[in-house]
């Protein structure tokens, strides 16, 4: 098994259980609930930090200095940078974690300025509870890094299936006292909010505790420590740099979050929701190749000519899936959501997903999809600059990016959230004011847990496929004029062929051949797959082309 498709395999089965645990919260937890909305507060600033320090930052400052010695076969030093590392990581983290504890109630009211007290009071409990889990991964974060640099990457990408599997367990037991008790009793919903926060943080512990024994014999047990000298200090240097610059993911997030705060209640759990829809091809194509990448390149950052042929590679390996992921998301994405979250939410018998509901999940899906293949595409040029040591310029452009998806959303989430569906009819179009692009809807028809639901998260969705475009644009610019040459996939006609053909053939199957949940969003699955690997052929392209050089 190759080093990226090892990679792809292990967050493989970390998102399909990540998918699980979204499926049965959206199932458990209605999108309009008070309860909904806090523990997506008390689980997205934890997260978006532990990803700041951890994984993200890491993987751009942390691995390119350690493979390299590894590579050179610098052992002692080796061990030195990543106990380093390590000292100054649990620091910060031990820092933070004490902070987000004692500071939970000013910290979620600064989050959640436009939200009831019903809701911060449960947000501010729950983050008390998730806020520890943050040490424990970041420390499995740093596991991470080790074990992608001595090529270990199934262990690493496969553990965070620990993580989610704490919570899906605790979502089956309460989804059967439900059941069982007809759907008149079993417990609340902020008991069912606070469940699932303890889970979290157990799966935390979990998580960490598969990845240390592999660690510990890679590194030869190393020993913590605060001493920035030789390469540690080279890697602490990048580090600020690369927090801005890999942590654009998660800052970009928290906007969302942020923004969503105006829009109606159910807002931020529509945006929870389609998440993990939308990073799956990213994190299962764009992040495992690029992972995998990095570490090649890395081990030869002294070869320009090198570093541009893998940035081929692995143009060509994401370029094929973003546009199969896009044309099914954009045209299937009601169809999807029907299955993987109403037809659920159904059968528990809580009905915490309405048509009306699935109808904006399926928008806000196909709006955020716009916006894969620049996504997936960053991931690998971003990585060339690391490997060549330039962390400053993927910061700056990340600031861009936020710039970019603030204004954008803006823009148009306000004028969205006055539409809205009930009873599967459009409405509020005559309501639109003309332009009025900083007035949110009124404070009492934004808190009615019972009122219709709203397109507000569209508009926050197309400003992060604006952000991703421009994003994607500025480092390719950058990586061309670094590399000295101008890097292509080569792949863009044959794609855009096969995705047309594939919209074409989901829209006929959702026209003719209306399957209902929970039957047709996997035969969108299905006949898309078909179609777009058919057309490819057919333009003489074959997809295990997309590994050559």
């Amino acid at each position: 098994m190759s080093s990226s498709n090892e990679a792809a395999a292990g967050i493989m089965v970390s998102r399909v259980f990540g998918l699980l645990r979204e499926i049965l919260i959206g199932s458990l937890l209605p999108i309009a609930s008070p309860a909904a909305t806090a523990f997506r507060y008390a689980m997205r600033l934890p997260n978006m930090i532990q990803n700041l320090l951890g994984e993200g930052s890491l993987s751009a400052s942390f691995v390119p200095v350690y493979a390299k010695l590894v590579e050179d076969k610098q052992d002692a030093e080796a061990r030195r940078v990543a106990g380093g590392v390590l000292g100054f990581l649990s620091l910060a983290i031990l820092m933070i974690v004490a902070t987000l504890v004692l500071g939970a109630r000013p910290i979620i009211s600064v989050m959640a300025p436009g939200q009831s007290p019903e809701v911060k009071d449960l947000a501010t409990d729950l983050l008390r509870i998730t806020a520890p889990g943050i040490g424990l991964l970041g420390v499995s974060a740093w596991c991470l890094g080790i074990l992608n640099s001595h090529r270990q990457y199934f262990l690493a990408y496969v553990a965070p299936t620990l993580w989610n599997g704490a919570q899906i367990l605790t979502l089956l037991v309460i989804a059967i006292l439900i059941k069982f008790d007809g759907g008149d009793g079993g417990p609340s919903l902020n008991t069912i909010a606070t469940w699932l926060a303890v889970s979290v943080l157990l799966g935390s512990a979990l998580q960490l505790g598969v990845q240390l024994p592999r660690v510990r014999f890679l590194t030869q047990n190393i020993v913590p420590h605060l001493r920035r000298e030789g390469q540690t200090a080279t890697v602490l240097r990048r580090f600020g740099p690369a927090v801005g610059a890999r942590g654009v993911v998660q800052i970009s997030s928290l906007v969302d979050l942020f923004l969503a705060n105006f829009l109606a209640l159910g807002a931020i759990p529509i945006i929870a929701l389609v998440t993990p829809l939308y990073v799956l091809p990213i994190s299962l194509f764009g992040f495992s190749v690029a992972t995998t990448e990095l570490t090649e390149m890395s081990r030869q950052s002294d070869r320009a000519e090198i570093i541009a042929r893998r940035v081929r590679i692995g143009l060509r390996k994401v370029a094929l899936p973003a546009g199969l992921f896009t044309a099914t998301l954009v045209f299937g994405g009601r169809s999807i959501i029907g299955t993987l979250y109403e037809w659920p939410s159904q059968l528990v018998g809580n009905n915490a997903i309405s048509s009306d509901g699935a109808i904006v999940l399926g928008l806000t899906l196909a709006v955020y999809a716009l916006g894969l293949p620049a996504a997936m595409s960053a991931r690998i040029s971003q990585n060339a600059l690391f490997s060549l040591g330039d962390v400053a310029t993927p910061a700056k452009i990340a600031v861009i990016r936020l710039v970019v998806l603030a204004t954008v959303s803006i823009l148009f989430m306000f004028q969205a959230d006055r539409v809205f569906v009930q009873g599967g009819a459009i409405g509020g179009w005559q309501d639109l004011p003309h332009w009025s692009f900083w007035q949110p809807i009124d404070t009492q028809l934004r808190a009615l847990p019972d009122g219709p639901t709203r397109f507000g998260p569209i508009g926050v969705a197309l400003g992060a496929v604006a952000a991703s475009w421009t994003e994607w644009a500025l480092l390719r610019h950058r990586m061309n004029r670094k590399l000295h040459s101008r890097v292509r996939s080569g792949l863009v006609l044959p794609i855009i062929a096969a995705s047309a053909a594939t919209g074409a053939a989901i829209l006929s199957l959702r026209r003719f051949v209306p399957l209902g949940e929970p039957f047709e969003g996997f035969m969108v699955g299905i006949v898309a797959t078909i179609v777009y690997v058919g057309t490819l052929r057919f333009v003489g392209l074959k997809p295990r082309e997309r590994s050559r050089g």
